[in-house]
């Protein structure tokens, strides 16, 4: 519904000005440029120190001198794409078998000592990289690098260790297979990449087939294999030093061994497709696009993620708003531009969310848009709206990589991009994770007074390049789940990288 304030002009006629013409007008001009004041404030931010012990374990601190709690937490460089073939899944095995007990503690002394701690930990087990924290008091510094690094190292993995870890990795699967976001994402990587058993494209829950399969002997040989100095990062951030955190990683990590020979590290062979899961119950379609990225250390990784930015994010509920925070192909197709009478608020035939994203590993990655769509339930016109919504995001890409981008796009990219990374600091927790993942990939933190040198130096000609060269005519993946039957072909889609449609 509109909402119109009503203005009077000198001759005392009204006239109507829509809420959104006014807000349109109201909005300040952009600043991406880094000032003075704020280059001062990031020069007084904390810097992030990493060091390493004899055996290559790092660590990594971000001191905060008036901060009362610190997050501190290993971050391994060990992940699904490292998994056995034969005993896929066995990495989130390994995970859970270290909180059911150790060689020093019993699972209800563990859940103990995490309570005394302060109770909030957070365990991940991602395509490459597996991380565990926890949120303690300055004086627990000690303690939970300990308990943190018995759980990694010394997990008894007993037969009934392993039968309820993996009765409870697949109630964790069951709760995946329910998020529709996830599970498009995954089968992304899937088809994206060579389908070999291991690698970036393996499925993040293992094979149902070959799960059942994994032994005690497997988990420990997997353990064995990937647990190394080289590959270990302890994290420190807010109420805790550098000292006090080597201290730590030396009393209970120095004994690990420097390195250790994978049985799998399968180098990424992207060979793209299309991954269609039909369901005409539900009400929504996913569509999900990308192109093969560089890994995460190339220089095109800046420009790739100013990219992400240029389209913009939208969600149905910006309403009025909305027509000015994203972008034009995407309001083609919303309720504000495109409504006709319906017995709901919104439009049925509207999109529910579109956000860009950009997800690099070590050697890959993937740069697209995800799409929530609603599409006609009558059955008229499905193909149609699903078709043009999906066809127009990509036509999108295509100008702004080979025709034209113009300046205010790439100025309000590099706005949103460097608030993101100011959030990335927002707390300890977020920082850790920040600082864990950056050591992983780039041996170091990258302080932000350099990222926003780097991102004032982007042009417009530069993400056109590196556009062109990963995207323009190049050969995309495509995941498809829920009420997509209407969709054409592969044949037909991948044209869309290099055909501009309007």
């Amino acid at each position: 519904m509109r909402h119109h304030f009503f203005l009077y002009s000198q001759r005392g006629k009204s006239m109507s000005v829509s809420f959104s013409t006014l807000i349109q007008k109201a909005r300040p001009a952009r600043t991406h440029a880094v000032g003075k004041a704020l280059a001062d404030v990031l020069s007084k931010i904390p810097p992030t120190n990493v060091s390493a012990l004899t055996n290559g374990v790092r660590v990594a601190c971000e001191e905060n001198p008036i901060a009362k709690f610190a997050t501190v937490g290993l971050w391994l460089d060990i992940g699904t794409r490292h998994e056995v073939g034969e005993y896929s899944g066995v990495a989130r095995v390994f995970e859970k078998c270290g909180f059911l007990g150790t060689t020093n503690q019993t699972k209800d002394q563990i859940s103990k000592a995490i309570d005394e701690l302060g109770g909030q930990l957070t365990v991940n087990v991602e395509r490459e990289h597996t991380y565990l924290y926890l949120k303690v008091a300055k004086d627990n510094v000690n303690k939970a690098v300990g308990l943190l690094s018995d759980v990694v190292r010394n997990a008894r993995i007993s037969d009934e260790d392993l039968a309820t870890a993996k009765k409870q990795v697949k109630q964790e699967q069951h709760e995946f297979e329910e998020r529709h976001d996830e599970v498009v994402e995954d089968n992304l990587f899937r088809c994206a990449f060579d389908s070999t058993v291991s690698g970036i494209g393996a499925p993040l829950y293992g094979n149902k087939d070959k799960f059942d399969g994994i032994t005690k002997a497997a988990v420990e040989n997997f353990r064995r294999s990937n647990l190394a100095g080289t590959r270990v990062v302890v994290v420190g951030s807010g109420a805790v030093n550098q000292t006090a955190l080597e201290k730590a990683a030396s009393q209970y990590l120095n004994d690990l061994p420097k390195d250790s020979k994978r049985e799998v590290d399968v180098v990424s062979r992207y060979v793209g497709g299309e991954y269609k899961l039909w369901n005409l119950r539900h009400k929504t379609a996913h569509l999900t696009w990308a192109f093969e990225t560089p890994g995460a250390n190339s220089e095109d990784s800046l420009p790739l993620q100013l990219a992400t930015q240029i389209t913009g994010n939208f969600h149905r509920s910006q309403h009025e708003l909305g027509q000015h925070q994203m972008h034009r192909v995407l309001k083609t197709f919303s309720s504000l531009d495109h409504a006709t009478p319906t017995n709901t608020h919104f439009n049925e035939k509207s999109i529910e969310t579109a956000n860009s994203f950009l997800k690099q590993y070590s050697d890959a990655g993937l740069c697209g848009m995800s799409i929530v769509a609603r599409p006609c339930q009558t059955g008229l016109g499905d193909a149609a709206v699903l078709q043009e919504i999906l066809q127009y995001s990509m036509s999108e890409w295509t100008r702004f990589t080979q025709k034209v981008l113009h300046q205010v796009e790439l100025d309000q990219a590099k706005v949103n991009v460097k608030s993101q990374l100011l959030f990335n600091m927002d707390g300890s927790s977020n920082s850790a994770e920040d600082i864990g993942r950056q050591v992983l990939y780039h041996g170091r933190r990258v302080p932000l007074e350099e990222m926003y040198a780097r991102i004032d130096d982007v042009t417009a000609t530069n993400v056109q390049e590196v556009l062109q060269h990963y995207y323009y005519a190049r050969k995309p993946v495509f995941s498809f789940n829920g009420y997509v039957y209407p969709l054409p072909g592969y044949d037909w889609t991948h044209h869309w990288t290099y055909k501009y449609w309007y």
